[in-house]
């Protein structure tokens, strides 16, 4: 039984390039990526009502297999969970593990069939649990270097991103507050509260401007013309530290792909120190 499960660890949760099982670990992964995409699609197509109707035996037909495989997935993944040192523990280390972001994913991407299934009573809104199939999607970082360099990216730039995002609130906010002391006494029923003000503050700090609320006091136009321009700042904001994280994660990997171990003291050298007297 050890050796069936150091053999299913090291299919699942090894890198294919460092194992023996290699070649068995990229069919899986292809196999879970295709389903995946076969998932999303299936999801939109499924809005046209008579594509759904005409086709439904083969959706079935695809949620079923897909259910069966994400769920012996999800099942040798929590079995062999333990194996990892931080999950070592027999039942704290397998819950550890179920805590985990991915492993709250796997879940979700099958725990809404099981619940259509086994709840007794037909409760309306629990045909809003469908749409957590597409959450299936988020599988793929596993799967995908370039989704996962992504992740990190977002998670080593998460402090800035949020002090971003909180002042971009903090501009709603004020902007909003604002506008309605500016524009409610000449559009009551547009500029009616704050609350229904933010929603142009959301229209224009995304420089969207769908045109339904527009100030017409001079006030109101100055302010709106500088609103448009700092969400414009706002906004270009966290694309230039993701590109900015990309830019570092790629050095990074780089530099760690040409370390070097100098065969005299055997001290570990980078690629561009071979240069360097």
């Amino acid at each position: 039984m050890a050796a069936i499960k150091n053999t299913v660890f090291t299919i699942l949760e090894k890198d294919p390039k460092k194992n023996e099982l290699g070649w068995l670990t990229h069919i899986i992964n292809y196999l879970i990526v295709a389903l995946v995409f076969c998932n999303v699609v299936a999801v939109v197509i499924q809005t046209e009502k008579d594509i759904a109707i005409k086709y439904n035996e083969y959706f079935s037909i695809l949620e079923i297999i897909s259910v069966s495989f994400f769920t012996i997935e999800y099942f040798l993944r929590l079995w062999v969970c333990n194996l990892h040192k931080p999950f070592s523990q027999p039942f704290w280390g397998r819950i550890k593990y179920m805590l985990t972001p991915m492993a709250i994913i796997d879940l979700l991407a099958i725990l809404p069939y099981y619940l259509l299934i086994l709840t007794p009573i037909d409760f309306r809104f629990i045909s809003i649990l469908r749409f957590f199939r597409v959450l299936r999607i988020f599988k793929l970082r596993r799967y995908s270097h370039a989704v996962n360099t992504l992740w990190r990216v977002i998670v080593d730039k998460k402090e800035e991103l949020i002090i971003n995002f909180v002042t971009i609130l903090v501009l709603l906010v004020i902007s909003s507050c604002l506008m309605y002391y500016i524009e409610h006494d000449s559009q009551p029923q547009l500029f009616s509260s704050i609350p229904s003000t933010m929603w142009w503050s959301v229209s224009t700090l995304t420089t969207v401007g769908y045109g339904d609320m527009v100030p017409i006091t001079p006030f109101g136009k100055l302010l709106s013309a500088c609103i448009a321009m700092l969400g414009i700042a706002m906004f270009a904001l966290p694309a230039a530290l993701l590109s900015s994280g990309f830019t570092e994660h790629i050095k990074n990997q780089r530099r760690r792909q040409h370390i070097h171990t100098c065969p005299h003291c055997q001290q570990q050298i980078h690629g561009n120190d071979l240069f360097n007297d």
